[in-house]
């Protein structure tokens, strides 16, 4: 672009007067320290709010709280520092990366689509594709049943269970059943015993979770709270603010929640400790400090989400907090300490019985030190111990218990494993999680039933074009890696302008392409131009669609319905009246 994709900016509604009055206390003081969020946006907001504050003629200082408390502000005031340019130049290059992408992409979607109101973004259109693959999945998906054997009998008068051994772990149908009951003779014998022939055992390690960081906090909100994200990180950021204690004081009451670190620093380790021995001095702590691995795609900025202090447990704050906002406190709060403690160590026993080269199996486990779970439930655990059987043990056969099954097709994501995702596979950043699909549904690309997420039939239409005219755009590595060049600006060692240009050539290339245009054919757009074998082009439409069973004819079409089920039916209604929850195809 002609003037180097420098952003111009203006006032969005209502924030002209909040500057207005944070400039009229600026008049009134002698020194001034912005201090707004430590991260790339708060870096910004830094940017904009010194350059409204420097016509004072007043010393200007950057301070960066990880939490709000009157300890952490003196420090911070005892060692101001000015703006971090590497981390303004990174969220000017992400915000006109994102702006390029919108601006470009979009009006080719209202063109082709003839919508328009529709919108891509370089994040959002990549988790919508995740959302509708798993949908295709679901479509596709054929259920594959089969039987587990059990045989219920008794070792040494004690009552046991034993599952059947398959080696090569297949599945088993009825006719695999039939024959390894016929070939051991259960349907003739009375008194079957079968001998123990191995012991065999494992050591068992569980570790101790590790501290929230804010894709595991959400995840673990919506499981065992029922908090969208959304509402997680508004009850976070209230925390992160603080609340008045008794004495009429405003303090924080967790470190900053937009992190994907799970460092903890040794000043907080310390306190957690110190409450612990205090406190709870029959539960072991594990001395030894893990330097946890570095996930693959974390910035790594800042310490995982902590409680400020763990002497202030959920009880000190009834009156202080609400209902929610204590359960996440306690939930943050626990986390952490449980993450202090040692492992949970035991053994897993397995007993195999054998009969005419078939095996079965006992597993049992035997917890020698329950570690953190006793933190956790809050209560002592008996110790099993080890059961007294020895190899030459007889099992005697009592009868047969037969388990019908059926293959499970994936679930579709919630909100907390789509936020999982995104942090596992470094597509967006903490601070975006929540924005990113709160457009999806402001654009009704996505709608949640029972906390499931499902595509819109607008939505499928949006991710089929953009997948098939725009795949590597849209694509969980170009995503990730563009995530890591931004980072390189952060890092200085690359040039916003050489970032920023890089990806507007390839947009401009991507939309140059003569032979990018798709024909609608059901969901998907399939080109022509591209497959110029028809049989490839027909195994895509017979893979991707499948044919009606009834009319064989029409094509099986899906909506995820307010039930939150998925409804198919053919492409002919109402000429062909097929309509079915399950999901078969011909």
């Amino acid at each position: 672009m002609s003037n180097g994709f420098e952003p111009t900016y203006t006032w969005l509604k209502g924030k002209k007067t909040v500057v207005s009055a944070i400039t009229t206390k600026a008049k009134k003081s002698n020194i001034i320290y912005i201090s707004s969020d430590p991260d790339r946006e708060g870096e910004i907001i830094a940017k904009h709010l010194f350059d409204e504050l420097k016509r004072l003629k007043k010393p200007i200082h950057r301070i960066r709280l990880k939490e709000i408390t009157k300890s952490e502000l003196k420090t911070q005031i005892a060692n101001p520092s000015g703006l971090d340019l590497s981390q303004i130049n990174s969220q000017i290059a992400r915000r006109v990366v994102d702006r390029i992408f919108g601006y470009e992409i979009s009006p080719d979607l209202w063109k082709h689509l003839k919508i328009g109101s529709l919108s891509a973004g370089r994040v959002q259109s990549c988790v919508l594709h995740w959302i509708c693959e798993r949908e295709n999945e679901i479509l596709n998906f054929i259920p594959e049943d089969y039987f587990l054997l059990k045989l219920i009998g008794t070792v040494k008068s004690e009552e046991v269970i034993l599952s059947f051994r398959e080696p090569n772990k297949k599945k088993l149908n009825k006719d695999d059943i039939n024959q390894i009951l016929k070939s051991i003779g259960l349907g003739k014998a009375k008194n079957l015993q079968i001998p123990l022939t191995k012991i065999n055992k494992k050591n068992i390690k569980r570790n101790p979770p590790q501290p929230f960081t804010t894709a595991s906090l959400q995840e673990m909100a919506f499981r065992t709270l029922g908090f969208d994200s959304k509402k997680t990180m508004s009850i976070a950021q209230k925390l992160f603010e603080g609340k008045k204690n008794s004495s009429g004081e405003m303090k924080g009451l967790i470190t900053y929640m937009r992190t994907d670190s799970t460092f903890v620093s040794s000043e907080k380790r310390n306190l957690g400790l110190d409450f612990l021995k205090k406190h709870h001095p029959n539960l072991k702590t594990e001395e030894k400090v893990y330097r946890t691995k570095k996930k693959k795609h974390a910035q790594a900025a800042h310490e995982a989400i902590l409680p400020v202090d763990p002497f202030l447990t959920r009880e000190s704050l009834f009156g202080y907090l609400d209902v929610n906002e204590l359960k996440l406190y306690n939930m943050i709060w626990e986390r952490f300490l449980c993450s202090l403690m040692e492992p949970e160590v035991g053994i897993e026993y397995q007993y195999i019985f054998t009969i005419k080269d078939f095996d079965f199996e006992f597993k049992e486990e035997v917890i020698s030190n329950f570690g953190f779970k006793q933190f956790q439930v809050k209560k002592d655990k008996t110790v099993k111990k080890q059961k007294d059987w020895k190899v030459g043990d007889l099992f005697e056969y009592k009868e047969t218990l037969l388990e019908e099954k059926s293959t499970e097709c994936p679930p579709r994501y919630t909100e907390g494993k789509l936020i999982q995702k995104m942090e596992e596979r470094g597509v967006g950043r903490p601070s975006t999680y929540v924005n990113t699909i709160e457009t999806l549904y402001k654009r009704k690309y996505i709608v949640e039933f029972k906390k499931s997420i499902g595509p819109t039939e607008l939505g499928k239409k949006v991710d089929g074009y953009l997948y098939l005219n725009f795949p590597t755009l849209i694509g969980e590595e170009f995503t990730k890696n563009l995530e890591l060049d931004l980072d390189q600006v952060s890092d200085q060692n690359e040039t916003r302008i050489v970032v920023i240009k890089k990806f507007y050539d390839y947009v401009k290339k991507a939309l140059k392409q003569p032979d990018r245009f798709r024909k609608p054919i059901g969901e998907v757009f399939i080109d022509s131009m591209e497959l110029s074998d028809p049989k490839e082009k027909s195994k895509i439409i017979k893979d991707t669609i499948p044919i009606c069973p009834k009319c064989n004819d029409g094509k099986i079409q899906s909506k995820f319905a307010k039930n939150g089920k998925t409804i198919f039916f053919c492409s002919r209604y109402p000429h062909c009246d097929y309509i079915t929850y399950e999901n078969k195809r011909s």
